[in-house]
């Protein structure tokens, strides 16, 4: 069940906002927990740093925040 404008309605250990500090932009998504939660954040060179350390994850990274940024713009 998703209220107003949902994109997704995400499980244990997904993740979400990495297009922000991936590309050094205002923040993209407002998220709202349904249930208690434990959420973990990193800071952005902290981020960077264990992406880019590993290529294969970073192209991956990429291609998932290009991905959804895409979507974003494309409404959905």
């Amino acid at each position: 069940m998703c209220p107003g404008q949902c994109v997704a309605v995400l499980g244990r250990g997904e993740g979400f906002e990495e297009i922000a500090p991936l590309h050094g932009v205002p923040r993209t998504a407002t998220v709202r927990a349904r249930s208690d939660v434990r959420l973990y954040t990193l800071e952005r060179e902290a981020f960077l740093v264990a992406l880019t350390g590993h290529e294969p994850t970073a192209s991956v990274a990429r291609a998932i925040a290009d991905e959804r940024r895409t979507s974003a713009t494309d409404g959905g």
